[in-house]
């Protein structure tokens, strides 16, 4: 018998419960018409836990971090559209199965899993999925890729590069590829162990194959999610977060502690061996995804959002946070830094969207250059599912103009929330930022998923509902 799953937390509750299922349908309903420039594939990564975490002190301490990934695509052709749904299979995934129960505790805690499983792997594939060297990756943070047939969508395996990127080690989730060079560029953080502070940063080329191999000492352990590239340099955003296997085992304690103390760290990679890594900080603050970023006279110009504090409501703050809780704000802001600069504190970055937005994605054939539109999940407040919430309220969609500074909010109705989008360019050399946003979104009041599709010369209107006549489980 396999036990109903719950949650600590009401964010993955809901229209957000896992969906445990691999699933095909073709000639999906549509709603509208697909655009017949449209031709291809949408895929998108879930956390879809398929056991009940409760193998550590019964799940007390579990996140949605550890939540097996599961790969939906959604192939679009001739103004139709089919679904597919599998799991990635892991090594992780494939003992839990067989053991019929959850083996894994906290992901990079060998001590909180079952002795039968410590030496294995815990990468759970499920933060993103890219295209690099004519393969499909899943990707999470702790270990290589794993590859998957881009049309059975079945796991191929987990050493996509071999001998190029460490198999068992980690490796970033947000790798970024330069569109002028076709290089893939990523990192990996802790891989002499969770406590340790080094990371190393590798770039691929078009083949897969290594051309630059740069380690280096970090700060403070803790996350370095995304990271930012441009023709000479890779930014990397490192949280405020310390790591802490004493601090696990303690009754209260996770893994991670968020140090109000602590400031934000920026680590400028020079693409040239020659040149030194730099390190800059500004103030405490939670740098999430980033979005364009270029070279500009001296300085290295990024655009990120920034928390004015943690917002992952299942780790805790440091025990020197006192007072009262402040109001976390999310803002999208822009940096720039001289990577020669004599002094190592940041200006304060100019805010471009005050209203909370998350998951930026511009048109990545300008990525490493000055690029105009950026598009964003946002947070209506006059229509959010539940303001207490964190993911209930990304509940809009938004294109910013960093020309014209203005933000353009659209929403795909009441009760909806709204996945990371995703642009496709309507043909190969159209102008920035001309083409096809293309989003999932989860229909709260009617228990269901759709993928929605908007025209950018006309980003108020959706053009095409690609209708689920179920829920995927959201991310």
């Amino acid at each position: 018998m396999v036990r109903a799953l719950s949650t600590n937390y009401e964010d993955f509750a809901g229209a957000s419960r896992p969906f445990r299922a691999h699933a095909e349908l073709d000639d999906l309903e549509v709603e509208g018409e697909i655009p017949l420039e449209l031709c291809g594939t949408f895929y998108r990564v879930s956390h879809d836990p398929y056991y009940e975490r409760d193998y550590y002190e019964g799940g007390a301490k579990t996140t949605s971090f550890d939540a097996d990934g599961s790969i939906s695509a959604f192939r679009i052709e001739d103004g139709k559209a089919s679904f597919k749904q599998r799991y990635v299979l892991t090594e992780r995934f494939l003992a839990e199965r067989k053991a019929g129960r959850a083996m894994f505790g906290v992901m990079t805690s060998p001590f909180s899993h079952h002795p039968c499983v410590r030496s294995m792997e815990d990468n759970v594939a499920n933060t993103n999925i890219i295209v690099h060297a004519g393969k499909l990756l899943a990707l999470g943070e702790l270990g290589a890729p794993y590859e998957l047939d881009p049309n059975t969508m079945a796991t191929v395996g987990h050493n996509p590069f071999p001998g190029q990127i460490p198999v068992n080690g980690p490796y970033t989730a947000h790798p970024k590829v330069d569109p002028d060079t076709g290089e893939l560029v990523g990192f990996g953080y802790g891989l002499k162990g969770a406590e340790s502070n080094d990371c190393t940063v590798w770039i691929l080329d078009r083949n897969g194959k290594k051309t630059f191999e740069r380690p280096f000492e970090r700060v403070i352990t803790g996350f370095i999610h995304d990271c930012a590239i441009t023709r000479n340099y890779i930014v990397l955003q490192q949280m405020p977060f310390r790591t802490s296997f004493e601090q696990l085992k303690t009754k209260d304690g996770h893994l991670w502690t968020y140090d109000e103390g602590l400031p934000t760290y920026f680590y400028i990679v020079p693409r040239d061996m020659d040149k030194p890594v730099r390190t800059f900080h500004w103030k405490n603050s939670m740098p999430i995804h980033t979005g364009a970023c270029w070279e500009e006279g001296r300085n290295i110009i990024f655009d990120t959002t920034v928390a004015s504090s943690n917002t992952f409501p299942f780790l805790r703050k440091s025990s020197a946070s006192t007072g009262e809780p402040k109001p976390v704000t999310v803002n999208y802001v822009r940096f720039s830094i001289d990577p020669n600069a004599v002094s190592e504190e940041v200006a304060d970055p100019e805010i471009l969207v005050d209203l909370p937005c998350e998951f930026p994605r511009i048109d990545e054939r300008f990525l490493t250059k000055r690029s105009r539109y950026t598009f964003l999940d946002c947070f209506n407040p006059e229509s959010m599912v539940d303001p207490a919430l964190v993911f209930r309220g990304l509940n809009c969609l938004g294109r910013f103009d960093s020309e014209t500074r203005k933000l353009e909010i659209m929403s795909p109705g009441p009760g909806v929330l709204v996945q990371e989008p995703c642009f496709s360019p309507r043909y190969p050399e159209a102008p920035e930022g001309d083409g096809f946003l293309i989003t999932m979104i989860d229909n709260v009041p009617k228990l269901r998923n759709e993928v929605i599709i908007q025209d950018t010369k006309d980003f108020q209107n959706i053009v095409a509902r690609i209708v689920l006549p179920f829920r995927a489980s959201s991310p």
